[in-house]
């Protein structure tokens, strides 16, 4: 059954840059005041639950950091650092994602603008993902072989990515090309987790020559493995919507999905660094906290920059 929500349009209401494939209904009304899409946080429509998916992410990473910092000292764990450097940039790009669904129907320019800053968001996170990757699931062997040469090329990686997704928005934006530009995109991550999985690459192929040493770390990075996975192909396909249209216009649509996908991708890899810590796997080469922070800053300064572009 169809449910269009009091006070608001079809798609053919809306400009084209505004419409989503699959979607019919729902959507808010454009220039308005900005309170009133600030008000429609709590008001039904097919944004609705994009913004709570990730508002209630958000909390959960709050909560993770204030259960994790009972059981550690952040501020003397070294090791703790870089899994805290991680969960800021979670909730920073999810906060972001949360801002751009709330406010980025009040016209295009606005469109435009928020997702823009939502990609910088989204390549924040990404970098601190191959800093995890690096400083806590590579082991020592590994970790000393390539950090160096890895850190360079993840973050030519990252901030390439917040750069490509930017063109790919303002040259495909249009609802026609959004299979070509989420197409492109997901080819493009699908490259960068490549790279970040070289720093696992030593654990699987002791394990197929015998060596169960890493077994349960491999479970875990399986789980994140088919998380993404599942996260690129809800990102990418728009289904269920395309196939009955008017039906997931307020829930149940792939972004809708793609956000709780996500959230627990993060999870899984906040409780596979924790694993990590808890087996002394993790116990070399993590850099100071003031470096970290200085590094994330100049890394969301050129996200930033590479937004706006």
């Amino acid at each position: 059954m169809v449910w269009n929500p009091p006070n608001t349009l079809s798609a053919s209401k809306m400009p084209a840059l505004l419409q989503n494939r699959g979607i019919v209904f729902g959507y808010r009304q454009i220039n308005q005041p900005w309170s009133y899409y600030a008000r429609s946080i709590c008001q039904f429509h097919n944004e609705t639950f994009n913004i709570w998916t990730h508002l209630i992410a958000i909390f959960i990473h709050l909560s993770m950091i204030y259960q994790y910092a009972e059981e550690c000292n952040f501020y003397r764990d070294k090791q703790s650092w870089t899994l805290l450097i991680f969960s800021v940039c979670c909730i920073y790009s999810t906060t972001i994602s949360v801002i751009a669904h709330i406010f980025h129907s009040k016209n295009v320019d606005a469109h435009y603008s928020l997702f823009l800053f939502d990609y910088a968001g989204a390549y924040m996170y990404a970098y601190a993902s191959g800093l995890i990757a690096i400083y806590y699931y590579s082991d020592e062997y590994t970790y000393g072989m390539i950090v160096n040469v890895y850190l360079v090329a993840h973050l030519i990686f990252s901030f390439g990515g917040v750069v490509l997704m930017c063109i790919m928005k303002t040259s495909f934006g249009h609802r026609d090309h959004q299979r070509t530009r989420k197409g492109l995109l997901s080819l493009f991550f699908s490259l960068h987790a490549i790279l970040m999985s070289v720093t696992v690459a030593r654990k699987y192929w002791l394990l197929m020559n015998g060596n169960h040493q890493y077994l349960a770390s491999i479970t875990n990075y399986n789980w994140i493995y088919l998380y993404f996975i599942l996260g690129g192909l809800s990102y990418s396909c728009h289904s269920p919507e395309v196939f009955l249209p008017g039906m997931f216009d307020i829930i149940g649509q792939s972004h809708q999905i793609f956000h709780i996908i996500a959230t627990l991708t993060q999870i899984s890899q906040i409780r596979a660094v924790r694993f990590e810590i808890s087996k002394g796997y993790a116990s070399y080469g993590h850099p100071s906290l003031p470096s970290l922070f200085i590094l994330s800053t100049i890394s969301l300064g050129g996200s930033t920059a590479g937004s706006r572009e």
